[in-house]
Order: structure tokens, then sequence, then C-alpha cells
């Protein structure tokens, strides 16, 4: 399960994108593919840095913030799963995560924690809440 999450991460685009100035039709293709993981509802919620974003539109609408971002790369450190029901997991995860901008430079390693609620709807695994923050340097 935790190959599948490092491409539902929402800023997840693809690792080999050449260096661009704009976002073109690949960097489109792989935002709509991590964001195909997301429940299309207004009840979404993607929650970090102290901010609730409530709605899958009002995510999507962040997508120009992205045109510099050639690609961000996670690497798990832990995992754990919890089935609450039947049709509901929720998911943690703990590790670092990268992010390299379409000049190529690659910023440094942050550690971060992501949680996530997964239901399913129609047969569909989908992420409905997410969380995701960075620890405060110690």
């Amino acid at each position: 399960m935790h190959r599948t999450v490092l491409s539902l991460m929402l800023l997840t685009l693809a690792a080999c994108q050449p260096p661009a100035t704009e976002l073109t039709e690949e960097l489109e293709a792989d935002w709509d593919r991590g964001m195909a993981f997301y429940y299309d509802s207004p009840d979404f919620v993607w929650a970090a840095d102290g901010i609730a974003i409530m709605g899958l539109d009002k995510l999507e609408a962040l997508q120009p913030d992205f045109e510099s971002v050639a690609s961000q790369t996670f690497a798990f450190m832990t995992t754990r799963l919890v089935v609450m029901a039947p049709d509901a997991v929720s998911m943690t995860a703990l590790g670092t995560w990268t992010q390299t901008d379409t000049a190529g430079v690659t910023g440094p390693p942050e550690d971060f924690a992501w949680t996530a609620v997964w239901i399913r709807r129609d047969g569909e695994w989908k992420i409905h809440l997410a969380h995701m923050s960075n620890p405060t340097p110690g």
C-alpha cells in the first residue's frame, strides 16, 4: 500500500519530467493522476500548515502554484494502517520529502507526518480526509 501512496500524495509529480517554465501537458497529466485518488466531494478536507481546505475543487484551484515544481519525492520511514470498517481505512506515514524545481534544484529533505482517511465509494478507494504536517525543529 505504501508504494501506492507515493502516487497519491497531492504534490507528487513525475520525477523524470524535463525542466519547464510553465505547467506543461505532462505535468498537468501528472497532477490529474495524483488528484484522481482524492474524493471528489465538497466534504473532502486537506489540512496542512494550520489551514484546512474544504472541497476538492478548492484544492485543485492551487494547481497554478505548482508551475515551478518539477517533482517531489517522498521517503516513507514508518507507515501504519488501521481498518476502521470494511469501507474505511486510516493511514499514517512518517518520513522525509524533497522538492525539485523546474530549474533542477532540489531542496533539502524535510520531515513530515501524513495521515489520510480512505473510504471505498462505488468500488474505488479514495482519500476523504488528509492532513500533513512538518515537525518543528527541536
